[in-house]
């Protein structure tokens, strides 16, 4: 009687190595959805940061301009053109603006749309300084349909 060896894998045996890679990669893409927004929410928060060095460096330098400036029309304003040159070579997206109110209170803007990276800003809210709402040093809540996140700079 011969003994015949088998060569290969059983139906069997191949199903199980698919199901078990298919949820390794289900667990993998799980993990990597959050690295990026968490990513993401760390690029929001470096960026409202260069902003507002930025702003105060500007500040330092024409103090005398800023003093007898109307705060409110800031967004608008020349000076905000002005104080993106004190970014240097920092790359600030589009979608960050300065704000101002009368009583000289700055803050930097943000447009955020993605619910996760909103969720990763409200984790992050009471140690950075953010809030979903223009009131300095504030700590109202970041929920997921806030779409603007303020930054307190003067």
């Amino acid at each position: 009687m011969k003994k015949s060896m088998r060569k290969g894998f059983t139906l069997v045996e191949l199903l199980i190595v698919i199901v078990v890679i298919g949820i390794l990669s289900a667990m993998m893409m799980l993990s990597s959805t959050e690295a990026v927004s968490s990513a993401k929410a760390a690029d929001i928060i470096s960026d409202l940061r260069n902003l507002k060095t930025a702003a105060l460096a500007w500040y330092a330098d024409n103090i005398d301009e800023a003093d007898a400036t109307n705060f409110a029309g800031l967004a608008d304003s020349a000076i905000t053109k002005k104080v993106w040159k004190y970014l240097g070579t920092v790359s600030v997206d589009s979608k960050y603006t300065l704000e101002g109110t009368k009583a000289g209170t700055w803050y930097a803007k943000a447009t955020v749309t993605d619910p996760k990276v909103l969720e990763k800003l409200e984790g992050r809210r009471k140690t950075v300084g953010i809030s979903g709402t223009k009131v300095s040093q504030d700590t109202t809540a970041i929920s997921s349909t806030t779409t603007t996140i303020y930054y307190f700079l003067r």
